[in-house]
C-alpha cells in the first residue's frame, strides 16, 4: 500500500513538472506594420515600436525609415503599444554649470514625436495580437523641423 501512494505520489509530481515546463504561456506572434507622422514615414532613424502584453511582458522593434517595422515574439491577446524617435539633440546636450546670472538653456524634448506616444499609459495606441497581426500606427502632433 505505501508503495502505491508513493508511485502515485511521484507520478503526480512528475506529470505536474512536465505540465509546468510545457509553456502554459500566452502563445506569440510576430506582428508588421507601418508608422506614420502625420500621414507620412518619419525618415528618420532610431524609431522604436514596444508592445506590451497582458502580463507586462515587452517586446521592442526598430522602425525603418520607411516606416515599416517587423517584432517577434509579440504575446497573443491585448497589447498596449508605444512608439518613440529619440530627438537627437537631446542626446548631445551636456550637463555644464552656469555662470552667475546666466540663465539655462530652454529644454529640449528627449523625442522628436510627442512624448504621450512613448508611454503606454497615454499613447491611446493597442491591438489585440493573434496570428497574422498588421498592426499599423498612425501619429499626429507638431511640424517636425
Amino acid at each position: 500500500m505505501h508503495c502505491n501512494v508513493t508511485r502515485r505520489v511521484i507520478g503526480l509530481c512528475f506529470a505536474a513538472l512536465v505540465v509546468g515546463v510545457g509553456g502554459c504561456g500566452p502563445r506569440q506572434f510576430d506582428i508588421t506594420g507601418k508608422v506614420k507622422y502625420n500621414g507620412a514615414p518619419l525618415a528618420r532613424p532610431d524609431g522604436q515600436i514596444v508592445f506590451i502584453g497582458p502580463q507586462g511582458e515587452q517586446v521592442a522593434a526598430n522602425i525603418g525609415t520607411d516606416g515599416t517595422y517587423r517584432a517577434t515574439g509579440v504575446s497573443s491577446g491585448m497589447n498596449r503599444v508605444v512608439v518613440y524617435y529619440p530627438n537627437p539633440k537631446a542626446l548631445k546636450g551636456k550637463a555644464r554649470k552656469l555662470k552667475p546670472g546666466e540663465q539655462p538653456p530652454p529644454t529640449v524634448s528627449p523625442f522628436l514625436t510627442p512624448a504621450r506616444y512613448a508611454a503606454a499609459e497615454t499613447s491611446g495606441l493597442s491591438v489585440a495580437v493573434e496570428s497574422d497581426t498588421v498592426f499599423n500606427a498612425d501619429l499626429t502632433g507638431p511640424p517636425i523641423p
